[in-house]
C-alpha cells in the first residue's frame, strides 16, 4: 500500500471535498484508487486529477469520507493503485454526461479532450467542480434545466461521435432506456458498483460475473446492454441482493 502526504483540501460545496496529494502517480483518465485512512473502510475513488499533484474528488457518505474530509495539509492518506482500465481516446464531437459525483471521474478527461459537459444534481447545492459552459440539470429546477440530466442530454445524443458517462447507476440504465439502440455515437460508461478488493478477488462487484473493478471500469454501451442484471439489481455489503426501484430489462 502507498501512503501520500496531503497538499490541500477543497470544500466545494457542502458535503463534497477535492483532495490533492503528493505522490508521483501514473494513471489514465478513468481509473480509481483503493483509498484508506485509519478508522475507515479501504472504498473506491476515481481520481479527478491525474496530472500533478493528483486529487479525488469525493462525496461524505460514510466513515472513510467523513474521515478523509477531517484530514489537514501534511497528514498521511493511504491507497492502493491506480486500477481498472481507461476511457477510450475519442475523435470528433464529444460530450460527458456526469450525476452524483460521477464528475469526478470525467473531470480527468476534461483537459485531454474538450467537449460538452451534462451535470445533473438534486438542488443547485448538490452541484460542484461548475465551469462556464457547462449544461446543468436539476431536479427542483433551481439551476438550469428542470429534470434529470438524461432528459437534457438524450434529444441531443446523435449530436456526438463520442459520449462518456459516470454516474449512479439507476441513471445509466435511465440513458439505455430512453436512446435509440441504434444510434451511430459510440458511448462509454464508467460503472459504479461496491468493491472490497478493487483487483478481481472478492466478486462484490460482479454483474453477470463480469468484475466491474478488473474487467472495467469503462464499458462500451454494447457492453452494458449485455449485462441483464445491470440496474435491476446489486449486492449489499453483507451479499444480500438489493433491487432498484422497479427496472426491468
Amino acid at each position: 500500500m502507498n501512503h501520500a502526504r496531503v497538499i490541500d483540501i477543497v470544500k466545494e460545496n457542502k458535503d463534497v471535498f477535492t483532495l490533492s496529494f503528493d505522490f508521483s502517480i501514473v494513471a489514465k483518465p478513468g481509473q480509481f484508487l483503493m483509498v484508506w485512512v485509519p478508522g475507515g473502510k479501504e472504498i473506491p475513488m476515481s481520481l479527478s486529477h491525474i496530472t500533478s499533484p493528483p486529487s479525488i474528488t469525493f462525496r461524505v457518505f460514510g466513515e472513510t469520507t467523513k474521515f478523509l474530509s477531517g484530514l489537514r495539509k501534511g497528514d498521511r492518506m493511504y491507497f492502493r493503485g491506480p486500477y481498472g482500465n481507461s476511457y477510450p481516446e475519442p475523435s470528433g464531437r464529444i460530450a460527458y454526461i456526469a450525476g452524483g459525483t460521477g464528475l469526478a471521474s470525467v473531470y480527468s478527461m476534461l483537459s485531454k479532450y474538450i467537449g460538452d459537459v451534462f451535470v445533473g444534481a438534486r438542488t443547485k447545492d448538490d452541484l460542484f467542480l461548475l465551469k462556464k459552459g457547462f449544461k446543468i440539470a436539476t431536479d427542483d429546477g433551481s439551476a438550469g434545466f428542470k429534470g434529470t440530466v438524461i432528459d437534457l442530454f438524450v434529444p441531443h445524443v446523435d449530436d456526438y461521435d463520442y459520449v462518456f458517462v459516470c454516474g449512479p447507476e439507476p441513471m445509466a440504465k435511465s440513458l439505455l432506456d430512453k436512446i435509440d439502440r441504434k444510434t451511430k455515437t459510440k458511448i462509454y460508461f464508467s460503472l459504479e458498483r461496491l468493491m472490497k478488493c478493487g483487483v478481481g478477488i472478492c466478486d462484490s462487484c460482479s454483474v453477470n460475473g463480469i468484475r466491474i473493478c478488473k474487467d472495467g471500469t469503462i464499458f462500451s454501451i454494447e457492453e452494458v446492454l449485455k449485462m441483464n442484471e445491470f440496474g435491476v439489481f446489486k449486492r449489499s455489503e453483507s451479499g444480500k441482493i438489493e433491487f432498484f426501484a422497479k427496472n426491468k430489462r
